[in-house]
């Protein structure tokens, strides 16, 4: 992990190039070395800027400072190649190449929704909010929002109170809160979901995170809900990014004479986004399912061999899987990834679907 805490520290490398360089190589640490070679045969003075910050013992003493701080403070590292990466997140081009996380590792468990609006929200914003999130309470969903004021910690707040399994995306250091106020909230959302942010543990709140965190919201969620929104605001730029994206945006009509709805007026009027007058909308066009009793806990895996034991947890993590992500994440080649999946299915573990996707039994 230490090789991608080096990546993400260097300036001067796009984050696209960072990741071409990660998937060419067997590891991080090749990568790494691959980096520092062809930044020597490039000798420019761009070049060897980011070759001096690589050569910098002080890289090497900050990257074993951040994953010390980590492990203090109960922070997860999660590489974008690691199982537990948002796996919607992961298909955007500028997905971060490390995480930091507190609470729970279990994102693609759900079928992530985020719910963002104004921080300055009326009754009949925080209204529809909660119809919408009790609406939601039986289906295999997670929320995702920003723990910002308003339409945001009112969507975490209510998921926690229905036992919501729900994502707060953090424009700060997951040792640095913002707001202080959503202190308390954050510690429930850990304990219910998970607390998420790109930046380093101790990193302030500065108005250019925003708008990068807001991409994580958009990018980790299968759809966007804009409650209510002026024109302008976070809401407005993490329906833009749902829309770049390609994933759904929903927006719920408001008043034509509030500032505060706008916004999402403006989404459906200019078809960037599709009204939302019932939430039984989003169930449909997501095709959700009502949560099954979670019979992977009473199956005993224990008489499986340990190839079948990996790709059995692979699986057991997603609500289906394609064939081709289970061999990326598996590494196994294609006939003794195909035998083992028969395997699994024979003796009822797993359950081939229609698209060469897998899913438990």
């Amino acid at each position: 992990m230490i090789y991608t805490i080096l990546f993400s520290l260097i300036k001067g490398v796009s984050i696209n190039i960072k990741k071409k360089l990660i998937d060419e190589s067997i590891n991080a640490e090749s990568a790494f070395l691959k980096l520092r070679d062809d930044l020597k045969k490039i000798n420019t003075v761009s070049s060897n800027k980011i070759l001096n910050q690589i050569n910098s013992i002080s890289l090497l003493n900050d990257a074993e400072k951040i994953i010390k701080n980590c492990n203090d403070n109960n922070i997860k590292l999660v590489s974008y190649k690691d199982i537990g990466y948002p796996k919607n997140l992961f298909h955007c081009i500028d997905a971060p190449i490390v995480l930091y996380c507190k609470g729970k590792m279990e994102p693609n468990k759900y079928n992530l929704i985020s719910i963002v609006g104004t921080r300055n929200c009326s009754d009949y914003g925080l209204d529809q909010c909660k119809e919408l999130i009790n609406f939601l309470k039986p289906y295999n969903i997670a929320i995702v929002s920003g723990l910002a004021y308003g339409i945001d910690v009112f969507a975490h707040n209510r998921a926690n109170s229905l036992g919501i399994a729900n994502y707060a995306v953090l424009g700060s250091g997951i040792n640095n809160i913002y707001p202080k106020a959503h202190l308390k909230e954050s510690e429930i959302i850990s304990n219910n979901g998970m607390l998420i942010s790109e930046f380093l543990p101790n990193t302030g709140p500065r108005s250019y995170n925003f708008p990068k965190r807001n991409r994580i919201i958009a990018g980790m969620s299968k759809c966007t809900i804009v409650v209510e929104s002026p024109k302008k605001g976070g809401a407005m730029i993490t329906a833009r990014l749902a829309n770049d994206y390609n994933r759904e945006v929903f927006a719920i009509p408001g008043n034509n004479n509030q500032t505060k709805s706008f916004g999402a007026n403006w989404l459906i009027e200019n078809h960037q986004a599709t009204i939302l007058n019932r939430p039984e909308q989003i169930i449909k066009l997501l095709g959700l399912t009502k949560k099954e009793n979670n019979r992977k806990q009473s199956i005993n895996i224990s008489k499986l061999k340990e190839d079948e034991k990996v790709v059995y947890n692979i699986i057991a993590i997603e609500i289906k899987i394609s064939f081709n992500e289970i061999q990326l994440k598996s590494n196994f080649s294609t006939p003794k990834l195909t035998v083992i999946l028969t395997n699994l299915e024979i003796n009822q573990y797993v359950e081939a679907i229609i698209g060469n996707f897998y899913k438990l039994k």
